[in-house]
Order: C-alpha cells, then structure tokens, then sequence
C-alpha cells in the first residue's frame, strides 16, 4: 500500500521532537483518496517508521508492504 502525508512538525525540527499528521492519502492505481478522517491526526509520531508500523497495523498489511511519501 502507498501512502502519502504531510506531516505537522512540533517543535523546531519535526523529525527529531516528533509530528503530528496534518493529511495523509492513500495511492491505489492512481488514485489518491484521502484518509485523514480514520486515523488520529493529534497522535505524536515520533518518526516515519513509527507511522509505517501504525498504518500496517490499521489496515491489516505487513510493514513492509506499506510505502510512505511525504512532503516536508
């Protein structure tokens, strides 16, 4: 599954204090439908391996299978 998010930094540096999620979609033939709505965007992440596991965990796939993009 592919994935696609914008990330909402807390602090300075959002990749070492950790981020929220601002929107995230998911990319199917093509296709991006946005997601935001079933997942809790307030969550502090604390990296993007973090969401990896999360969103694998949400939808039933192995961690591995889950790509992620994002702008930021």
């Amino acid at each position: 599954m592919q994935f696609h998010f914008i990330p909402k930094p807390v602090g300075r540096d959002h990749w070492t204090s950790g981020f929220t999620l601002d929107r995230i979609w998911a990319r199917d033939a093509g296709n991006n439908r946005e997601i935001s709505h079933l997942l809790d965007c307030s969550y502090m992440y604390h990296s993007a391996r973090e969401l990896q596991w999360h969103l694998a965990n949400r939808f039933g796939v192995a961690a591995r299978a889950v790509e992620l993009t994002f702008e930021g």
